[in-house]
Order: C-alpha cells, then structure tokens, then sequence
C-alpha cells in the first residue's frame, strides 16, 4: 500500500466519495468514477468479498445502458481489475459483452463459488490473481 495519496487522486476520491449522479453524469464523468475507484480500491488494497461489495454499493443504480456508455477500454480495466483481485466475472465474448458482465456481477445476490476450471480460465486472463480467497 502507498503512504501517500496523490493530490490529483486525493481531490478524485473526495468529490466521488459518496457516488455519482448516474442521471446527471457525462460519459467523461463516468470514465474518472472508475478510474477513481479503481485506484482506491487498488491503494487501499481490497480484494475478493469486501472488493464485490464495495462495487455493488458503489455502482447500485448503474443500468446495463450505463455500462455500455463506457468506452471498452475502461470497462476492460474494470473487468481485469476485479477478477485479478478475486472477483469473479465471467468471460466475455461478442454474446455476452463486457457491460453485461460487469452488469450481472453488480446485480447478483450471492458471490460466486468459483470453480477449478474457472480459476484456471481467470489465470490465462490476468496473473497472478491477488486473493485470499481462493
């Protein structure tokens, strides 16, 4: 973990501290929420089960629409990140788009039980995964 925290980051995680608008919000302003959470989780060093709640409460209210307004490649660090650290989030393909994944992992009620074959599916995706829960 870092001891300090960026001031450009500090200011980020202030202002979107208690969410986001989703309504009100430019797709811009969607681009920094996640980078911003991505960086706090990341500083703060959350993995698995503590790491999906903090996404379900953080992105309660986020629609499959609002997903989509993503650009791919902040929804592919969204993705990455939350399966490196132990979050599964099933594979994507063109069926099965990465927000709608990202969607049904913000909208299931009980974590996933990961499979063997699907630990070894995660690790051809990113490595090493950092969990204490697997």
């Amino acid at each position: 973990m870092h001891n300090k925290i960026d001031p450009k980051w500090k200011e980020r995680i202030a202002r979107h501290g208690y969410g986001i608008n989703i309504a009100t919000a430019l797709e811009e302003d969607l681009e920094e929420y996640i980078e911003t959470k991505i960086y706090k989780y990341i500083y703060k060093n959350f993995t698995d089960y503590t790491l999906r709640s903090l996404f379900q409460e953080e992105f309660k209210g986020f629609t499959i629409k609002d997903f989509r307004k993503i650009r791919s490649v902040t929804r592919a660090k969204l993705y990455t990140h939350l399966l490196q650290r132990g979050v599964y989030v099933a594979i994507h393909s063109n069926r099965y788009p990465l927000y709608k994944v990202l969607y049904n992992v913000l909208i299931e009620e009980e974590p996933h039980e990961w499979t063997d074959k699907e630990i070894i599916g995660a690790l051809k995706e990113v490595s090493p995964i950092i969990t204490v829960a697997l």
